[in-house]
């Protein structure tokens, strides 16, 4: 509730409990289903009188505090990646998190699930974080996001200094764990963390998950010496075309498919038919001093002089062998459009940028309760408020929901809360939208 309502620290909790007509309607809530004989039981746990209705924040901290798993903690070394192994109670929050989206999966139900696997970078004043390659102090979660039904499936919290590239395979792995079993279809994308041997055969062999068959993939190729030469080769460079939508795209874009087998690859007898790459070129209007000095480090992206020209390179691998390679490319892009806006959301719209303690495993159970918030604000949207709240941010869903004036009145054993009509009239549609989807068959 702090993370849906704006809250920004534990201490929030506070501003929560002084809302007199929020606490009745949360004790209300938490009885809604006792029968006579548990109200009086819980009736008896307060003989004083009940003080609160939300916890203090000291015993927030203390909870966080609870996953912390200290005899990981000790296996660190200065220097090396590291990932301590969960506390049960940290996995019982992604379980919940499973639970959550295989609710969404039977009233929502998609066949189909793209995977995007990106990591994003919190960046943090906390003195016991790791430095990351952008030379700040940040932790840098491993997300992986379900595109079709605009999901985190999953989240792994990491250091700062941990690589995105680093156990991807494994991340991935756990991820398909917590897929509801209807899908049928699986599809991954990803930059070039992705971009490894074993991540690749992984996705192509289909005995690794049987229930998925081939994982098809388009995955950032790194820009290696060979592949370099390869591109040298190409002499046709047709441009990128538009979306269907009309999205934008440069119109300096340029694609080819290149014949490119790198030796990790040719070296594994288990895989009958080579992997596509394509490489995507666009033209720089660069000083022409940079481009005669030919300075590679000034620039954050690779380049490549065609024709005395300079263009930013870039390539791309795919076991998709069907799609044309301009498909393809789109198709890819696509993904940094909605797990990238995800990661926004995240550090801005919720508490994924704020961090409660000094401890490893209180932030992470603080990022995986802002994942689980995150998910339930799709879920109320998809199946409450409707397709038009689909694409707002959680800004306009405070404004125009949750921050609505009202009081609560109890009478005559009633609840009841009074509110302007129009937003009476907008309650009754969504406990509408809400009554016909429970009443659903699952």
């Amino acid at each position: 509730m702090l993370n849906l309502l704006g809250g920004e620290s534990i201490t929030d909790i506070d501003r929560l409990a002084e809302d007199g007509g929020l606490g009745a309607m949360a004790r209300m809530a938490d009885v809604f289903h006792f029968n006579r004989e548990e109200k009086r039981d819980l009736a008896r746990r307060f003989r004083g009188g009940r003080t609160r209705t939300f916890p203090a924040a000291t015993q927030l901290y203390t909870f966080l505090e609870q996953f912390h798993h200290t005899e990981e903690e000790k296996k660190r070394q200065e220097g090396v990646a590291f990932i301590p192994a969960p506390l049960s109670s940290l996995t019982a929050l992604q379980t919940l998190n499973a639970l959550l989206l295989a609710w969404l999966q039977q009233r929502h139900p998609q066949t189909t699930a793209t995977l995007d696997v990106d990591a994003t970078l919190a960046e943090t004043t906390i003195q016991t974080a790791k430095f990351c390659y952008k030379h700040y102090r940040a932790y840098q979660p491993l997300n992986v996001f379900w595109a079709e039904q605009q999901v985190v499936l999953h989240s792994e919290f990491r250091d700062g200094n941990v690589p995105a590239g680093f156990q991807l395979r494994r991340v991935v792995q756990e991820s398909l764990a917590h897929l509801p079993a209807s899908v049928q279809t699986l599809y991954l994308r990803s930059d070039t963390a992705g971009y490894d041997t074993d991540v690749l055969f992984w996705c192509e062999r289909a005995t690794e998950h049987p229930q998925y068959g081939r994982i098809q993939f388009t995955i950032s190729a790194d820009v290696t010496s060979e592949f370099r030469k390869a591109v040298a080769t190409v002499t046709e460079w047709p441009p990128v075309p538009r979306t269907e939508s009309g999205s934008h795209r440069s119109p300096e874009r340029e694609y080819a498919e290149v014949v490119f087998v790198p030796t990790s690859h040719a070296m594994q007898s288990d895989i009958k038919e080579p992997f596509r790459y394509v490489a995507i070129r666009e033209r720089l209007h660069a000083p022409l001093t940079l481009l005669e000095a030919g300075d590679q480090k000034k620039l954050p992206f690779p380049t490549q002089d065609f024709g005395g020209r300079l263009y930013k390179l870039a390539g791309l691998v795919t076991n998709r062998r069907e799609a044309a390679a301009a498909q393809l490319i789109n198709w890819h892009y696509a993904r940094c459009g909605k797990s990238e806006e995800a990661h926004a959301i995240m550090k801005e719209d919720f508490t994924g940028g704020r961090f409660p303690s000094q401890l490893f495993g209180a932030h992470a159970a603080w990022w995986a309760l802002m994942i689980l918030s995150m998910n339930l604000q799709m879920v109320m949207k998809r199946t409450m408020l409707g397709k038009n709240w689909l694409t707002k941010r959680m800004k306009a869903v405070r404004f125009g929901v949750m921050a609505q004036s009202g009081r609560f009145i109890g009478h005559a054993r009633q609840q009841v809360l009074r509110v302007s009509q129009a937003f009476a009239d907008q309650l009754a549609t969504w406990r509408t939208n809400l009554d016909t989807v429970l009443a659903a068959p699952a």
